[in-house]
């Protein structure tokens, strides 16, 4: 399967085992390196995962035959570890998310997202890594541009709601808590907070939801 050419999909999860050596890395692939210094000053207030990723992405545009041997020839060179790479592809990767029934049921775990779950969603995600996030929940790079553009002049939590809401209204097969769940643990997201303020509590005989004061409101997604 090390034949096989990365999507931009898959590049978003190499970059999570590309480290400090990322400039080495790119040179071996034969990246140019005006194109990865320019993408770094373009992306500087991304996460440094997502700066590489749009890196790679760049790359893929470039030279889109670009494979997981090459990939991984390039990683070893640099003494970064290549085990992690065969559950990259989607053959090899966990469907539902690891959490105990007793914290999580089976039945709100793969519980159809709606738009009201936005605002609670929103709150628990990086703003600086969602490019990698929305590329793991199916985005294009070139739809993510596009928010990008769009929102340019709206804050960060704002575009995430609005892409959010584009992932639950025009998903083929609706999303649910699992995916979302999925999606952020490849991130290296915060899931456990997610999941707790998605969880049921009971007080006094009355089953009520637990939510952390929210920084970002649902108003703010109607801004």
């Amino acid at each position: 399967m090390l034949e096989k050419n990365v999507s931009f999909k898959e590049a978003g999860r190499v970059s999570r085992y590309i480290g400090k050596a990322y400039q080495m890395f790119f040179a071996s692939l034969n990246c140019p390196i005006e194109v990865v210094e320019q993408e770094m000053e373009e992306h500087r207030h991304l996460a440094f995962r997502s700066q590489v990723t749009k890196i790679l992405i760049k790359h893929l545009k470039m030279k889109p035959d670009t494979t997981f041997a090459e990939v991984a020839d390039a990683m070893t060179q640099h003494g970064m570890k290549t085990s992690a790479l065969p559950r990259i592809f989607d053959c090899n990767r966990d469907t539902t998310c690891n959490v105990s029934e007793e914290i999580l049921p089976g039945s709100r775990l793969q519980r159809n997202l709606s738009v009201s779950d936005v605002s609670i969603i929103a709150q628990h995600l990086d703003s600086k890594a969602y490019p990698n996030l929305f590329m793991e929940l199916g985005f294009s790079p070139q739809t993510i541009d596009k928010f990008d553009v769009d929102f340019k002049n709206k804050q960060i939590g704002v575009q995430i709601c609005a892409m959010l809401e584009e992932f639950i209204k025009h998903t083929n097969s609706c999303p649910t808590v699992n995916t979302v769940l999925l999606a952020m643990q490849e991130c290296n997201m915060d899931s456990a907070s997610l999941i707790k303020a998605m969880t049921p509590t009971k007080t006094t005989g009355v089953t009520v939801c637990y939510q952390r004061n929210s920084v970002l409101p649902l108003k703010a997604c109607d801004v």
